[in-house]
């Protein structure tokens, strides 16, 4: 297992990049073959690139490996799932109004994302991307097949990337492609001034090719972050794709001077908290565990998992007997608790159901095994916080790095997860004096105001923002 420690892990990433053109060629020449017409590059390029980033990471990661595809097995993409929420919110908006916000980043309960629906309906209408998209019903396997025997096998990387692409790639980038390009343009609306998301361009094909259209009429893309490593990772898969795509890209607080005004600020929704005060125990909330790779990422790559569920085990024998710990697991990726068996304190399993931030807020402390979002959310909304993690498998960007030393200074941040025990333990279960030490929340203050500025008065800033962002 390639451990993609961050000299490594940043050797891999420039690889990767490298190869995006090579795997873009190969995307539109299966394209031209399958359907018969050739595509628009630039088109094809910014429906795609999420999946054409995501592919050369596995081919550069895998690189090493022997095998070699000789069949067509197509990768799952999907057009997004719409919700009932979301259907409700559209009801509710102005179809006059010039922005449209899709899929937001709000963790934030029905009642009060409906009132910001309703408040601001006559500026912002929230929808979602739908239509009557003809579907294609089957892969071309026939034509893919043909394509890739013409590509030699070997230990080429571009020929292994070619191949991949060829027999791997999701029908909506291929046989659907051009039906989708033609319902984007029938319903691009040139009155739309604004198209705003922070899920939707990673997890539909249908906001994709729409945003497309929308821009080739005018329209802005905005952008806006919707999870943890963005502007702290030193490479991070979602920033460069997001930005890559944005007109703006919105952030948790944390510029990029060298792109200047495309890169900016702007508040999210505060999360959602418990209902019911009263804290009990400590919550461990950990990574997913997974043995698949996914993308070259920071906590997401095999060997930096299984770094993480080591220190974990190590955090967990090192705590005292009378811990009441909780470690909640991340949906179906769960964490092995088979291996925390032995642990002298009092470990119980949170499956990961309901919202994180209303577990996080039950808790007198909440641990952390990896910086992800999970820990950005709990520092922003003040809840007694102790993160984790192996330095020699994970190193922040140079422009992060002294406002996490400065929570390392006040016990945030451990290198270890024994470390972090030892400090846990300092507190004899009491966290809440030493998290309120003018010190601690200096650190925090500090760093939130720059990576998790979450805030409950969102709805104001964005009004005012996408105003201005309008007048410009």
């Amino acid at each position: 297992m390639r451990e993609f420690r961050p000299d490594e892990m940043a050797a891999a990433v420039k690889q990767s990049r490298e190869l995006l053109p090579h795997a873009l060629d190969a995307l539109c020449a299966v394209i031209t073959e399958v359907t018969g017409q050739a595509p628009n590059r630039a088109q094809v390029e910014y429906v795609s690139l999420f999946w054409l980033m995501r592919i050369c990471d596995k081919v550069v990661a895998t690189s090493e490996s022997t095998t070699q595809l000789t069949s067509v097995a197509v990768e799952p993409m999907g057009l997004g799932r719409i919700s009932n929420r979301s259907r409700i919110f559209q009801v509710l908006g102005s179809p006059r109004a010039a922005i449209a916000i899709v899929d937001p980043y709000l963790k934030v309960g029905f009642g009060q994302e409906l009132s910001a629906v309703i408040r601001a309906r006559k500026n912002l209408r929230w929808g979602h991307a739908n239509g009557s998209v003809p579907l294609v019903s089957a892969v071309n396997a026939q034509a893919r097949l043909a394509i890739a025997q013409r590509v030699k096998s070997s230990s080429n990387l571009v020929e292994q990337l070619q191949r991949t692409v060829v027999l791997t790639a999701p029908i909506e980038l291929v046989e659907q492609c051009q039906s989708l390009g033609d319902w984007a343009e029938n319903t691009s609306n040139a009155t739309l001034r604004l198209l705003y998301t922070a899920n939707a361009h990673q997890s539909s094909a249908l906001f994709r090719h729409l945003a497309w259209a929308q821009r080739q009429v005018g329209t802005k893309i905005a952008i806006h972050q919707h999870g943890g490593g963005y502007g702290i990772d030193e490479q991070h898969f979602g920033e460069d794709h997001d930005i890559a795509i944005s007109d703006v890209f919105y952030t948790f607080g944390w510029q990029r001077p060298d792109l200047g005004k495309q890169v900016r600020g702007l508040s999210t929704a505060m999360p959602e908290r418990a209902k019911k005060s009263g804290l009990r125990g400590y919550l461990l909330m950990s990574l997913p565990v997974s043995e698949h790779l996914y993308r070259l990422q920071a906590f997401l790559m095999p060997a930096h998992i299984e770094h993480a569920v080591k220190e974990t085990i190590s955090f967990a024998n090192e705590l005292v007997a009378d811990t009441d710990l909780c470690v909640r697991s991340s949906g179906t990726d769960a964490f092995p608790m088979s291996r925390l068996v032995g642990a002298q304190a009092k470990i119980t399993h949170d499956t990961g159901s309901g919202r994180g931030s209303v577990a996080a807020s039950r808790a007198k402390l909440t641990i952390h095994n990896y910086l992800g979002t999970s820990w950005l959310e709990t520092l922003a909304m003040d809840i007694p916080t102790v993160c984790f993690y192996d330095p020699t498998m994970y190193r922040p960007r140079a422009a992060a790095q002294p406002f996490i030393d400065a929570l390392v200074r006040v016990g945030v941040v451990h290198y270890s997860g024994r470390e972090a025990a030892k400090f846990v333990n300092s507190l004899r279960g009491d966290p809440s004096s030493w998290w309120r030490s003018t010190e601690v929340q200096e650190a925090r203050e500090t760093f939130v105001a720059r990576y998790a500025n979450f805030s409950d008065n969102w709805l104001d800033a964005w009004q005012a923002e996408f105003e201005s962002l309008l007048a410009e």
